[in-house]
């Protein structure tokens, strides 16, 4: 088929596997940041009043890491199934050639 496409259901996997990997890069930061923002000494005596003021931005942060690891678990998750999808089409199609080559006459 010119006009068909070729898929490596490795490479899908292959890529499922660095989002997740960027997955969990999003949770060490989120989890540094968690630490940061409980501890009422991190900022220091003269600043100690910076983490009021970034703790509504924290709380925005952290809900926009959490939905986009989210996102990125999800994809991850779909890519694989797409993958599983893929090889079981060939393996059938492969099966139904099979078939049919068996039932040719040479």
């Amino acid at each position: 088929m010119a006009d068909g496409h070729s898929v490596d259901p490795d490479q899908l996997r292959e890529h499922a596997n660095q989002l997740e990997a960027l997955g969990d890069r999003l949770q060490a930061v989120h989890d540094a940041s968690i630490s940061i923002v409980q501890d009422d000494e991190a900022y220091g005596i003269l600043c100690g009043w910076i983490s009021g003021l970034l703790e509504e931005r924290h709380a925005e942060q952290d809900r926009l890491v959490n939905k986009a690891y989210g996102n990125l678990s999800k994809a991850a998750t779909e890519l694989r199934a797409t993958a599983d999808d893929y090889e079981a089409a060939d393996t059938d199609s492969g099966a139904a050639f099979d078939d049919l080559e068996g039932q040719l006459y040479y």
